[in-house]
């Protein structure tokens, strides 16, 4: 079993400042985490930080740390209390590699195994810290076990690996010219990517093609539905003669092609064992057109700390003259944007779309909802833009595509031909990203209902 950290960069922040200070004395704290398990890997995902307040040092030096058992008092009751993992995490308060002493071997022999004995579903792990460096481990059967690392998800997101590096084959000379823009290391950054694409219309199909020919790792292909001949003038990959085929396998067959390492599911996203699936991802690139999938992925990335970059285009040609032609590419998750807080999702759209195909007809003649199963007005031109606006955006956060951090959400106006950004609103008490919401709750509640 392997096990691997995930935390926010907010947080992350919060760590350093707390056990990183001036006085060049050690300090420590508890992560408590939710967890997330997919074959024998298990993700640690952070929830929260809780330093040790100052009156619980029995005794703090730039060498040595005792904390009183009250501390560890609190932890075992809040993750008894929350079903929480907690990480024990300290400082050495220098530059350079950091490593644990022979002093912390001895006392965390005893800590872990004793937090082990009291929180036994648990297996709680451990952090140090130094200005330059961090590592960790776990207590398992009587012997420490080494994380294999931390992600911290933000702008930039950045994954530190404790083990040897992961990157040992030669790069391929097809991506030269992105080596001279963000170097090597940023190129083996993406061959180490795990994503997924979620609805692979006239958008979803652009963004996948993309990031294969970036050197994305790995890309996981979801959809459900066929391809129809006015699929053809939008969806990259497909002919006439996929007419009726599955997309995903359409776009799959075709990706591989380029060398793509592709994985595909056939099946909606609003269903709980598909979302399961997508709990390795690093990324997500939602390309969906319905509101209730959205709903599903927002709660999704705030739950598993799992940015979903979120595509959407409207164009208006009702009157046989497009009147508006506009797209949103939004960055959604802890830290990031909470669709339905910053009103990118409709809750009454959401009721219509999850109502039986009938009632909805019934309702849509009788005047109370409009253009839910209506197609849309639809141009391959618009969706290369927000195609290519989400895929900078979405790379952007692992290798500095653009020089410095993307906008959490971006609107294109086709009419004026102007990008502009939009910043995220977050509603106090909003049971999805406020501090007591989902953030980090991983396993420990199902994201949809949907089987």
């Amino acid at each position: 079993m392997e096990t691997h950290i995930t935390i926010t960069a907010g947080d992350w922040k919060n760590v350093n400042e707390a056990l990183l200070t001036p006085d060049g004395a050690e300090n420590a704290g508890v992560l408590f985490c939710g967890t997330s398990q997919i074959d024998r890997r298990r993700r640690l995902l952070v929830r929260r930080f809780l330093p040790v307040p100052q009156e619980l040092y029995i005794e703090r030096e730039s060498y040595h740390l005792e904390i009183a058992p009250a501390f560890y008092n609190r932890v075992v009751s809040e993750c008894l209390s929350d079903r929480l993992t907690p990480i024990i995490v300290h400082s050495h308060p220098f530059h350079g590699e950091a490593n644990y002493s022979s002093s912390d071997d001895y006392g965390e022999s005893r800590l872990l195994e004793t937090l082990n004995a009291l929180l036994p579903s648990t297996r709680p792990a451990s952090l140090v810290i130094s200005y330059t460096s961090v590592t960790g481990r776990e207590f398992d059967n009587s012997r420490f076990r080494r994380l294999t690392g931390i992600s911290i998800v933000g702008s930039p997101s950045n994954t530190i690996f404790f083990a040897e590096s992961q990157f040992v084959d030669p790069i391929s000379e097809r991506f030269d010219r992105q080596i001279r823009a963000f170097g090597e290391e940023g190129q083996r950054t993406l061959e180490h990517l795990r994503v997924a694409v979620v609805g692979l219309g006239g958008i979803g199909s652009l963004v996948a093609e993309q990031l294969a020919r970036a050197g994305v790792g790995h890309i996981l292909l979801i959809d459900f539905d066929r391809v129809e001949e006015s699929n053809v003038s939008r969806v990259f990959g497909a002919t006439s003669r996929n007419v009726g085929d599955l997309k995903a396998d359409v776009l799959g067959k075709h990706l591989r092609k380029l060398g793509a390492n592709i994985s595909i599911i056939n099946d909606s996203v609003i269903r709980q064992s598909v979302l399961v699936k997508l709990r390795d991802r690093d990324a997500i690139f939602a390309c969906v057109d319905s509101d209730q999938a959205r709903a599903i992925l927002n709660r999704f990335a705030h739950q598993y700390l799992v940015p979903v970059i979120d595509h959407g285009t409207r164009l208006d040609g009702r009157s046989g003259t497009v009147t508006a032609a506009a797209g949103r590419v939004s960055i959604v998750g802890p830290g990031f944007t909470c669709l339905r807080c910053s009103h990118h999702i409709s809750s009454e759209r959401i009721r219509a779309e999850s109502m039986p195909r009938e009632e909805r007809l019934k309702l849509a003649r009788e005047g109370y909802i409009m253009g839910i199963d209506e197609p849309a007005p639809a141009v391959v031109s618009l969706n290369t833009v927000i195609a290519g606006l989400g895929a900078t955006a979405g790379l952007n956060l692992f290798v500095g595509l653009t020089g410095s951090p993307q906008p959490l959400g971006q609107i294109y106006d086709a009419t004026s031909g102007a990008v502009f950004p939009i910043s995220p609103k977050h509603d106090h008490g909003c049971d999805i990203c406020d501090t007591q919401g989902l953030k980090g709750l991983g396993d420990l509640q199902i994201v949809s209902a949907y089987e």
